[in-house]
């Protein structure tokens, strides 16, 4: 039977999985294990994750906060040609120009840099960092999610294939039947009437399994879907299951309190709001920017008495800025602030308090399928003996083939119930590990 194993998958890892679409090798008999894997690297929703972590992994940098200069490279080049007046104070002159010509050049490398802003900048910095972890913590969510649908998907395969294997050994038994009342018939053991209803019995398990066919072609190609591989794609899946037996909920509840997803989330999203109080605090300090340039310039000219100017070297200078009145808004920005962070605080508390709920109801809910599992188990070895007692009956001629009918078809209804049972329960299983932030375990 195949063994429950805890799914380790390296984020980092992950991060380096080509994008390319290259046609996956699905084998013959596919396993969960071998299912998430294959999700992992072809989902589609698992790729845009991917993407906007990438986003948020380029925007995490010291430039996009601010704290490295800026450089500019400028330069310009002018003509013009004017008529004008001028006159000098001393000696006493007056000049006048017609089509005078003017070329100028100018040509320079400018730096600026904030030296000071209230420490804006760096926390703007420590918020980008923030938001890129708060990124990973959402594509972590979607892996889970991706294993979580890829698990259910799979288990419905698994069911589908049971129940096929379960209505083509019905038709198998139906046929036997079938055959044997006709061969009573000839020694005279068996009446006209018994043929045919054991023919439609046949016919009525034959159309359970183009039933059951059906269904499980179509659930193939759900999953198929899920695991972005090509529609078509057929393989046996292993429906054997195997349950954990160290689950509890305290130990769930442990876990979810530190590893669940959505709850590290929201934590994350308070920290982000936090910083953007400290964010909008610093605009009301100050703001200290320096510049340095190195530059030339040359002007050629006929509108002036000096026609010819050149320059070339450095200059420098500080700049302060300081906003005394905006109308309030700074104050409204700070209390808008507040208001988020205070926000936040509450829905974390809320958040906790639901997944404290869902954890109890979602361990309620494995406890009591898990018995529903044990119960259906019991069923099954019983419905079993006395299928097995009816066919001996049966073949010895000591009961009809109606009540022959009866024993088989209760044991195809406990069947069922078992196989449906067991799946349940074990999806159940995944929901809890899922909340208690077990379904990934980061390397």
């Amino acid at each position: 039977m195949m063994k429950f194993k805890s799914i380790t998958y390296s984020l980092l890892f992950l991060a380096q999985v080509s994008f390319a679409q290259e046609e996956t090798q699905v084998p013959q008999n596919l396993n969960l294990e071998k299912a998430i894997e294959i999700a992992l690297v072809n989902n589609f929703d698992l790729k845009t994750a991917k993407n906007t972590l990438e986003q948020a992994k380029n925007q995490n940098t010291i430039g996009n906060a601010g704290l490295l200069p800026s450089v500019s490279l400028n330069g310009s080049a002018e003509y013009s040609i004017k008529e004008g007046e001028m006159e000098m104070a001393s000696p006493p002159q007056t000049f006048e120009t017609k089509n005078a010509e003017t070329v100028t050049y100018n040509a320079n490398v400018r730096v600026d840099y904030v030296l000071f802003n209230g420490l804006g900048k760096l926390y703007t910095y420590k918020k980008l960092q923030q938001a890129n972890d708060l990124q990973k913590t959402i594509y972590k969510a979607q892996m889970e999610n991706t294993i979580l649908e890829v698990s259910q998907l799979y288990y419905q395969v698994c069911r589908a294939q049971k129940s096929l294997n379960l209505a083509l050994e019905a038709m198998s038994i139906s046929k036997d039947r079938y055959q044997r009342t006709l061969d009573r018939k000839v020694f005279g053991q068996a009446t006209q009437l018994q043929v045919l209803n054991a023919e439609v019995d046949m016919n009525t398990d034959s159309t359970r399994v183009l039933q059951a066919e059906q269904n499980f072609l179509m659930t193939v190609k759900n999953l198929n879907v899920s695991l972005a591989i090509p529609i078509t794609s057929s393989y046996d899946v292993d429906d054997s299951i195997e349950f954990r037996n160290d689950l509890s909920e305290e130990q769930i509840l442990t876990g979810a309190q530190s590893n669940n997803s959505l709850l590290l989330s929201q934590q994350q999203q308070e920290e982000l709001s936090k910083t953007d109080i400290k964010i909008t605090s610093a605009n009301k300090y100050p703001t200290l920017s320096a510049y340095g340039t190195y530059g030339y310039y040359q002007q050629d000219t006929e509108a002036s008495n000096v026609t010819y100017m050149q320059s070339l070297g450095p200059s420098a200078g500080v700049s302060l800025r300081f906003n005394v009145f905006n109308g309030k808004q700074q104050r409204t920005r700070e209390k808008n602030a507040r208001l988020s962070y205070l926000s936040q605080q509450e829905q974390s508390k809320k958040v906790e308090m639901q997944l404290h709920g869902n954890v109890s109801n979602a361990f309620t809910d494995y406890t009591y399928k898990r018995r529903i599992v044990e119960l259906q188990k019991t069923n099954m070895s019983q419905a079993e003996l006395n299928f097995n007692k009816s066919k001996e009956a049966f073949e010895l001629g000591r009961i009809s083939s109606i009540e022959f009918r009866t024993a088989q078809q209760n044991l195809q209804n406990v069947s069922y119930n078992y196989s449906d049972a067991q799946y349940n329960a074990k999806i159940s299983e995944y929901n809890l590990l899922r909340l208690a932030g077990e379904l990934i375990n980061e390397q």
